[in-house]
């Protein structure tokens, strides 16, 4: 459907031109705005008002979308930096048992080597009954 750009009656609330079909043009009544002075010329179509809600709709609905993106990627990062506070006391865990472990290590080194004690003595020699 074609329209027409016309001098607005009120600018203030509709602004400087207002989009009219082009069949309800009255030169009596209506000042072609800007460049529709020459009569004909064609816009692009005003949207409806139902197309407009329907694209409100669309967008509150792609913004519930984004916010539950939002708040799943919030709840990731959240177990992401727990996994990483685990990983890191876990690691700390491990540093200090290699460190025991290498102490007592150095430790046992460090001490002279002392043969065992065995049971290496002979028995005495039973005594006879007389």
């Amino acid at each position: 459907m074609d329209t027409l750009k016309i001098v607005s009656t009120d600018p203030h609330t509709q602004g400087p031109f207002v989009v009219i079909n082009k069949s309800d043009f009255n030169p009596d009544v209506h000042e072609l705005f800007g460049d529709d002075q020459a009569l004909g010329a064609h816009i692009e179509r005003a949207p409806t008002v139902a197309e407009l809600l329907g694209v409100r709709e669309q967008l509150a609905e792609r913004g519930r979308e984004l916010n539950e993106r939002e708040q799943s990627l919030i709840a990731e990062m959240d177990r992401v930096a727990e996994q990483a506070q685990a990983n890191a006391t876990e690691a700390q865990r491990l540093r200090d048992e290699a460190a025991s472990l290498q102490s007592a290590k150095d430790a046992a080194v460090a001490q002279p080597q002392v043969a065992p004690a065995t049971a290496t003595a002979e028995k005495p020699a039973k005594v006879a009954k007389a």
